[in-house]
């Protein structure tokens, strides 16, 4: 079975080839390219869709399906595809958009992966050549030193003793976690863990681990199954209180940045929304945040306290005079 991934290497292979030698035979381009001159045709039904945006005519690759069909020559004859004929460079700006993501991937990898990842970076700067790219932390000192921790314990089965900044209390805790594995979602590295402290299973910013201590004391047997990432990272408890909120244009980024549950589009680009709040504090931020863009439809309660956050900031500054 031939994947997407494979088809594409093909393609960039063949398109280079058939642009030196002019054209060259279904059968011989499938031996080249070690399959079969069935599985060939169907890469050329593709490569038709293939060019540069825009799409129109103009814009694609043209095979001649013609010559492939049954009574055909058999030869594959490709036009508008002379950009594919030289392989292809970064620009300066290309360039550095990859390194930059190449050294966020770095600061949440493993030490098993860094000497891959420093090896691409050094073929892209040698290259392209000095490429400015923005200061991005790598994992040296503390980050390094908690990667390795997390990293041990999860491939030998220790318990974990973590001081972890809880952003959203702005407080730091300490708690005894099972390593369960460690992933990564959009550049950032988390630790999936069972936490005693909690009680159930719980991801763990990497980044935001003051200080990891591998403990001497083996994991339990926790039963979970494997980490699903197809909603995120944060799962909200279905018994969360559901608070409703109605965002205006100038605040409709919230419903993107944050986990809502359910998104009611209104008039003049109003957003209405639904999320579970696992902490008060942190929905009182938000409010302050987006406000005055904000107004809570439901429930009473969070209305109440939110109008009493806004009257506390407000009664910290002086009357205006007008």
């Amino acid at each position: 079975m031939s994947s997407a991934k494979d088809q594409v290497g093909r393609l960039l292979a063949l398109v280079p080839l058939i642009r030196r030698r002019g054209e060259i035979h279904v059968d011989e381009a499938a031996e080249l390219l070690g399959v079969t001159s069935a599985q060939l045709l169907s890469d050329l039904q593709v490569l038709i869709f293939c060019g540069w945006p825009g799409w129109l005519p103009g814009d694609l690759i043209e095979v001649d399906l013609d010559a492939l069909e049954p009574g055909g020559d058999g030869m594959i004859r490709i036009a508008n595809a002379d950009y594919l004929a030289q392989p292809l460079r970064l620009s300066r700006a290309e360039a550095s958009a990859l390194l930059v993501a190449l050294q966020t991937l770095r600061s949440s990898a493993g030490d098993d992966a860094l000497p891959s990842i420093d090896s691409a970076v050094a073929k892209i700067e040698e290259a392209v050549g000095d490429v400015p790219v923005a200061s991005i932390a790598t994992p040296a000192g503390p980050a390094a030193a908690v990667r390795r921790v997390v990293d041990s314990a999860a491939r030998n089965g220790r318990q974990v003793q973590l001081r972890y900044l809880v952003a959203s209390r702005d407080e730091v805790s300490e708690r005894v976690v099972d390593p369960l594995g460690v992933v990564t979602v959009g550049g950032v590295g988390y630790l999936d863990a069972w936490c005693y402290r909690a009680g159930d299973r719980r991801s763990f910013r990497l980044d935001r681990m003051l200080e990891a201590v591998l403990l001497d004391s083996p994991v339990e047997h926790h039963e979970v199954g494997p980490l699903d990432l197809s909603e995120g990272i944060f799962r909200p408890a279905g018994d969360l209180p559901v608070v409703t909120l109605r965002l205006q244009r100038a605040a409709r980024w919230a419903a993107e940045y944050y986990p809502v549950e359910t998104v009611r589009e209104l008039l003049g680009g109003a957003l209405e929304v639904t999320l579970r709040v696992a902490d008060e504090g942190w929905l009182e931020r938000l409010l302050r945040r987006l406000t005055p863009h904000v107004e809570i439809v439901a429930p009473q309660e969070f209305t109440q306290r939110y109008g009493a956050s806004i009257r506390a900031v407000r009664a910290l500054y002086p009357p205006h005079v007008g």
